[in-house]
């Protein structure tokens, strides 16, 4: 055996991708970021994917602006991605490695609960929409008969 046979394995390492979160939470249309690390990679494309896990359709282009980036390759590579929560429900969030020589790489799924926003009740609005304008009109009739 050779040097060469030696070192290749290490140098020829499959690509890696790492996420800095395992599990997040948010509320509809909060902003998240969550960062990969792409060790090991000749050149290629980054891309992120979100996909539903309770078997809803999930628009990418709603959740994010950018879902591509460059990787330039050796060493690791930190790319940031951004990205708001549309949908409520459960979504995994994944980064998968595009490289212009060899397989894809899938980097490990960011799970993701989306709560949806309190709204505000309406129920009790419909006494005071007639109740205030009502009092209003009373009592600038009580203050014009008054002037007389």
């Amino acid at each position: 055996m050779n040097l060469l046979s030696l070192i290749a394995p290490l140098l020829l390492a499959d690509p890696t991708i790492a996420m800095d979160h395992h599990q997040l939470t948010a509320q509809i249309g909060q902003t998240l970021t969550v960062e990969s690390v792409v060790s090991n990679s000749g050149p290629g494309i980054a891309h992120l994917n979100v996909v539903s896990l309770d078997g809803v359709y999930v628009d990418l282009e709603d959740w994010s602006q950018d879902v591509t980036q460059p990787v330039p390759g050796g060493g690791e590579s930190a790319l940031d991605w951004d990205f708001q929560a549309v949908n409520p429900g459960h979504f995994a969030v994944y980064v998968v490695l595009i490289p212009k020589n060899g397989a894809l790489v899938a980097g490990p799924p960011v799970h993701i609960t989306v709560s949806p926003r309190q709204t505000l009740d309406t129920g009790g609005a419909l006494p005071i929409a007639i109740a205030v304008p009502t009092l209003l009109g009373a009592a600038a009739l009580i203050t014009r008969l008054k002037t007389r």
